[in-house]
């Protein structure tokens, strides 16, 4: 089963930070949720579509950017979703498809500067980044990379980095 990792208000509405849930598409794993929580559906729903606000991830790839709803997933795959969020903020999730050396160079770009306790200082927010285990598919690996970003400017730098990582990642 598909891995559900919630964040922010949803954690507070389920209680729960990370869940195995059935379905093979967006929309089925959010249907599954809705069965054990009836709100989560009015939050994230809004028709054929994520409600605006509410950003939905498969294994760091933007769903919009894929099948929206039907985008199909897969047993081993991570689903992340989170609710719209304003000001000092935190976001984190795990991008496919990057590597470290990667999105350090999209770090110095933007001109971040290291810190001792591995998180990197951007202006108005710091961001830090992890090397999760590859997905293996017979011969073919692709490498994932843990990210998270907090501060009061971390929405704004949680969208530059998402569109970088999309576009390196493949």
């Amino acid at each position: 089963m598909p891995r559900v990792n919630l964040y922010a208000t949803l954690r507070d509405l389920t209680g729960e930070k990370s869940l195995n849930v059935s379905g093979g598409t967006v929309r089925e794993v959010i249907e599954a949720l809705a069965a054990r929580w009836p709100a989560i559906k009015t939050e994230l729903l809004e028709g054929d579509q994520v409600a605006d606000g509410y950003s939905v991830f498969i294994n760091g790839r933007d769903v919009r950017y894929l099948e929206g709803l039907m985008s199909p997933v897969a047993e081993n795959d991570v689903i992340d979703i989170f609710p719209p969020v304003a000001g000092g903020a935190r976001f984190s999730t795990v991008f496919g498809g990057v590597s470290p050396q990667q999105f350090q160079g999209y770090l110095k770009k933007w001109g971040a500067t290291p810190g001792e306790d591995g998180w990197w200082s951007l202006s108005g927010a710091r961001v830090r980044y992890w090397e999760e285990p590859p997905t293996q598919v017979g011969s073919w690996v692709v490498a994932k990379l843990g990210v998270e970003v907090e501060g009061d400017e971390a929405e704004r730098w949680w969208k530059k980095i998402t569109l970088a990582c999309m576009r390196g990642g493949g």
